[in-house]
């Protein structure tokens, strides 16, 4: 059964249309990825199913007392409440349900009439609060805030990050649990040990689910089915990210000079999947001639030659030092954030910065670029390093400039000494030529991270150094980003949460692992998960073997048994003996009204009922088991 259908649905912005005659469902517990360019209208989608935009044609029918949950990408709450109390929220409907469950329990111990009618409303809401997980909300609250790194309860909302206030917004949907989950780049501002746990919850999650992400390794692993949503229209693809990308280029290779770049970025990333988990970890040493042949692959299977290459400029040449780090030290009060740091790049390293939120990845990357100064150590740029600067709040960008006017003045671009016009130069970033007369302010966060790519790339430096890119992009651009920044021939050091991404990309990984630890790991990021797994189960291991040495040593002798009973285990088998019997007769009575409540005239509370046979029940056990051992002894004396 659906939860949701969507009929011949229409949206319209102006002569902008966002929709058109969509049409598809979702069914109970199944699990989507939503995809498209930024500005495409997926979020528009998400908050028409939310009811928070209305929709100009069209029907959607959702199942009947069917709850939907929404995450925006901004969510709006209220600043005055804290953390708890906003994530306590989202237990709302599961507490009126508890409540309306134990009220009909009261109802039910006077007999009324319409008992029937109120067992069976009682079940229903029974079923339901075990599906939403409302019979252990505490421990839910705890695990949850825990998983998002939301450490401190009590903070006001209006003095939280962005990130944080989306975390607590997460948290508060999770909680609530409802039928339908729609989220909206739910991984942003999550470190890639969260975005992990956050995938295993979903792919658990027994409702149904609606995303937006780019997290290419999160749709492969929790959806089931890809929506793409495309001028308008709505294609359905079954199948994960990886059975996407196969479908949708042999979909783009039938269609005869249509789109050949983004055909080509498929095919690349197509052929890097299928080299195999293997492949993809081996050490990077010949990562631009490999990137090569897969162009080479790409074009000799259909793909258009000559379609123009996107590349950073690189007219700084190189010196003997890029970038040394000896013995840094930073930290603010009593939090160290790094400690003891000495590290370096050679040319054609592409680093990837990860670690928890607020660990110090962004400072680390302030002090390189020279905005922040170490409180110990050095960092010494070589003589020839020119930086690029992607700072993740994009400050660089004027919301009144139109994108043709961000670029300069005049029609032309120089990119790597080749003239260039700016409408073609745009395309590559897959910007329309009706998209230049736009003004920044009207651009989707991807579509604003786009353009500060494309002006980055024209700065002639050979030292990039990119915060968190990857936000807020669709997932053509991150394509059209992973093959750039894998033929740059300079050097990257780059701050993301994303997995795939890292892995395309990285040829090594610098970890902020606590208390000012920061550790370089050569390889990319499943390399470096590899190793601190193989870490982890070292150390369990020899945590285990301790223990069990400990327990040995330690464990006492034990004594030779007693035989015969004492005067008092005399008189207490006896008693055992009478206390058997009355809770067999009781267990017996209670299975009786499991079988059929209605079968008396006071029938109780179903749930306490339960409880009471699981009582007696357990009682019985240990009185059975108790008088086994005095009845033996007894025998044998």
């Amino acid at each position: 059964m659906n939860v949701v259908d969507l009929i011949r649905l229409e949206k319209s912005f102006g002569p902008r249309t966002i929709l058109r005659d969509a049409t598809f469902a979702v069914g109970e517990e199944e699990k989507v990825g939503l995809i498209g360019a930024n500005g495409s209208g997926k979020s528009t989608l998400l908050q028409i199913l939310a009811g928070l935009v209305d929709r100009d044609g069209g029907e959607i029918m959702v199942k009947r007392r069917a709850t939907i949950g929404y995450l925006p990408q901004e969510p709006q709450l209220d600043g005055a409440l804290t953390a708890v109390e906003t994530i306590e929220a989202g237990l709302k409907e599961i507490r009126r349900a508890i409540d309306e469950f134990n009220g009909i329990s009261a109802l039910l111990a006077d007999s009324p009439p319409d008992m029937e009618r109120l067992l069976e409303r009682q079940g229903e809401l029974a079923v339901w609060i075990e599906h939403h997980g409302g019979w252990n909300t505490d421990h839910r609250v705890a695990g949850i805030m825990t998983h998002l790194q939301l450490t401190d309860p009590g903070q006001k909302v209006g003095e939280m990050s962005g990130g944080t206030r989306r975390r607590v917004a997460l948290a508060r949907l999770l909680l609530e649990a409802p039928d339908l989950l729609l989220l909206d780049e739910p991984t942003n501002h999550l470190d890639a040990d969260t975005v992990q746990w956050l995938q295993e919850y979903l792919l658990g999650y027994q409702g149904a689910l609606l995303l937006i992400t780019h997290d290419r390794y999160f749709l492969d692993r929790v959806v089931t089915r890809m929506l793409e949503l495309e001028d308008g229209a709505l294609a359905t693809f079954p199948g994960g990210y990886s059975r996407y990308l196969e479908q949708k280029g042999e979909q783009m290779a039938q269609q005869a000079g249509a789109r050949a770049r983004l055909l080509n970025l498929l095919r690349t990333e197509t052929a890097w999947i299928r080299r195999g988990a293997k492949a993809r970890s081996t050490k990077q040493k010949a990562r631009i001639d490999r990137y090569r042949q897969l162009q080479d692959d790409a074009t000799a299977t259909g793909g258009t030659a000559g379609a123009a290459s996107v590349a950073f400029t690189t007219e700084a040449g190189f010196g003997g030092t890029i970038l040394d780090l000896s013995e840094v030290r930073k930290g603010y009060g009593e939090k160290r954030l790094v400690d003891g740091l000495t590290f370096g790049l050679k040319r054609g390293d592409r680093v990837g910065i990860i670690g928890p939120n607020g660990c110090g990845k962004s400072t680390l990357i302030r002090m390189i670029v020279g905005e922040e100064l170490p409180d110990a150590g050095a960092v010494t740029l070589g003589k020839k390093t020119q930086i690029a600067w992607f700072d993740q709040n994009r400050e660089q960008l004027d919301p009144e400039q139109t994108v043709y006017d961000f670029f300069g003045e005049g029609d032309y671009v120089q990119v790597n000494g080749v003239k260039r016009h700016k409408i073609g130069y745009l395309e590559e970033f897959l910007f329309a030529p009706s998209d230049r007369v736009r003004r920044i302010s009207t651009l989707s966060g991807g579509e604003k991270s786009r353009l500060l790519l494309a002006r980055l790339m024209l700065q002639g430096a050979n030292l990039l150094v990119l915060d968190e890119p990857t936000n807020d992009l669709d997932i053509p651009t991150m394509q059209l980003l992973d093959e750039t920044l894998a033929a740059f021939p300079g050097c990257v050091l780059l701050v993301t949460h994303d997995r795939f991404f890292l892995d395309k990309v990285a040829t090594g990984i610098l970890a902020f692992e606590g208390d000012g630890r920061v550790v370089f790991h050569e390889g990319n990021y499943s390399d470096y998960r590899e190793r601190k797994d193989a870490e982890r189960a070292a150390a369990a291991a020899v945590v285990a073997a301790e223990r069990q040495a400990a327990a040995t040593i330690a464990a006492p002798v034990p004594p030779k048994p007693r035989r015969g009973l004492s005067f008092n285990e005399r008189k207490e088998l006896e008693r055992l003996e009478l206390e058997i019997e009355r809770m067999e007769g009781e267990k017996s009575e209670l299975e009786t009204k499991l079988a059929d409540p209605l079968a008396h005239g006071a029938a109780g509370d179903v749930a306490e009922i339960a409880a009471d046979y699981g009582r007696v029940d357990a009682a019985l056990t240990a009185a059975y088991a108790r008088w086994e051992e005095l009845e033996t002894r007894r025998v044998e004396s």
